[in-house]
């Protein structure tokens, strides 16, 4: 009867109450030590490895109050069925926890830190949408990690993916994960996705973020990282405005004009205590690594099927890329959707695009005729650039009188989105010079170029 009640007792502690102040497991001894005999029932707070045995050891306080550790061979735990986070959580956390309590006010700013920081980026359009990407990566976090964190409160994992080029992935100390597009567009298997979240996950149970925080500086660090981002973000707008003036379709994001870069620099993770140590770094990755091993079942979709799932965050970082410049590794990410069956009109004119930039070859520029006619037959809707992006590469294949039609196309279209309230004009002025000095001065005299109705 005495056993079952202290099974029992175990159970309600292994919910993990978190009106409770400490963590703990029961056990009784099976062998004797220190003031201990066989039978007597023990609390343990943590445990750990021995360096040099490898024997798990267990955190033991004595009746006069002194916190030891002893070998698992004199101990028996009570039901113990922690799952893999929870036994990472004892072994690592528990003793400091026992020792310093939970830090609640710490805690506290931590959480505000993930708030202001997902806010700054959603204010900043730095927040990808894409409700089934983040149902996908959902249910991976889930089959990782299914129950709430050993934290002082309830506490949940939640996602945010930023409009990024960078491969950085990071976590905060309430469970919020943050992830780029550009890193989830290099990964090549789910399998590579499901390491980067373990990493994660395995940062925010061990609490490298709590570790890392400096209380002392902290009010002077959240007012230098949020007035930083106020000015940059108002010279972004400037930027993306100027150059976006007349463009339909661009992914050129804020993250083309640094913002991202801001967002994701080594100054911002230091202040918010995501700059892990390269001792911390390996311990997620370690701890990431043996979680896949010992549960491989997490991973339940082939190569196919999961380059299907994340086409969108490819798709924005091959435009992303193409926006940097960097041509050939926006020509991969687009050829890797392309030859997998699952390129979009947008991505065959960005591969249009791209051919257009890297050669002008008569076969280079028939490809990226070949593109653009691709992408014609698969848009769902108009999609004015492909009109534009007609009229250059007939330019380049020497058949004029197509490449004037397309650009009388595509201005057409120009008017109609100035009727509606476009800011287009730039692009329409663009285009007027172009076929003034191309259709002839009587056919030219014909076109209207309404920038100004009077």
């Amino acid at each position: 009867m005495k056993r079952y009640l202290l099974l029992l007792v175990f159970v309600l502690a292994a919910n993990f109450s978190f009106s409770q102040s400490k963590v703990t497991l029961k056990g009784y001894v099976v062998r004797p030590f220190g003031e201990y005999t066989v039978g007597d029932t023990v609390t343990v707070y943590g445990t750990r490895k021995n360096i040099n045995t490898g024997m798990v050891q267990y955190y033991i306080r004595s009746p006069f109050g002194e916190y030891r550790y002893f070998n698992e061979d004199r101990i028996s735990l009570l039901g113990n069925d922690l799952d893999f986070w929870e036994n990472v959580w004892m072994e690592n956390r528990a003793e400091t926890i026992n020792k310093k309590g939970w830090e609640r006010g710490l805690r506290q700013e931590l959480i505000e830190d993930a708030m202001d920081y997902y806010s700054q980026a959603l204010n900043n359009n730095m927040v990808l949408q894409d409700d089934m990407l983040y149902d996908y990566i959902y249910q991976l976090i889930y089959s990782i990690h299914p129950l709430s964190m050993l934290k002082d409160r309830a506490s949940d994992f939640s996602l945010v993916i930023l409009n990024s080029t960078e491969h950085i992935a990071f976590s905060f100390d309430n469970g919020m994960i943050v992830l780029t597009t550009g890193l989830i567009a290099s990964t090549e298997s789910e399998n590579e996705l499901n390491l980067i979240l373990g990493q994660c996950i395995a940062h925010a149970v061990l609490e490298h973020n709590l570790v890392n925080l400096n209380e002392v500086i902290r009010a002077e660090r959240r007012a230098r990282i949020w007035g930083t981002v106020a000015a940059l973000a108002a010279a972004t707008a400037m930027a993306a405005d100027e150059v976006n003036n007349g463009v339909l379709h661009d992914y050129s994001l804020a993250a083309d004009f640094g913002m991202s870069v801001y967002f994701l620099s080594s100054q911002v993770l230091d202040n918010l205590g995501a700059g892990y140590s390269s001792e911390q770094q390996l311990m997620a990755k370690r701890t990431a690594a043996k979680f896949m091993d010992e549960h491989p079942q997490v991973n339940f979709f082939d190569d196919q099927a999961y380059l299907n799932t994340i086409a969108s965050a490819v798709s924005i970082t091959a435009w992303q890329e193409y926006q940097l410049k960097n041509y050939s590794y926006a020509q991969v990410l687009a050829l890797k959707l392309a030859d997998a069956r699952m390129a979009s009109d947008i991505d065959y004119l960005l591969l249009s695009r791209i051919q257009r930039r890297k050669s002008n070859e008569m076969l280079s520029n028939q490809l990226a005729l070949e593109y653009l006619q691709t992408a014609r037959k698969m848009a769902l809707d108009p999609l004015p650039e492909l009109d534009k992006e007609e009229g250059l590469v007939y330019a380049r294949l020497q058949q004029h009188e197509k490449s004037k039609a397309a650009y009388l196309k595509y201005r057409d279209s120009l008017l109609e989105l100035k009727e509606k309230g476009k800011n287009v004009d730039a692009e329409l002025r663009m285009i007027n010079q172009y076929l003034q000095r191309n259709l002839g001065q009587d056919a030219a005299a014909m076109l209207k170029t309404d920038l100004d109705p009077d």
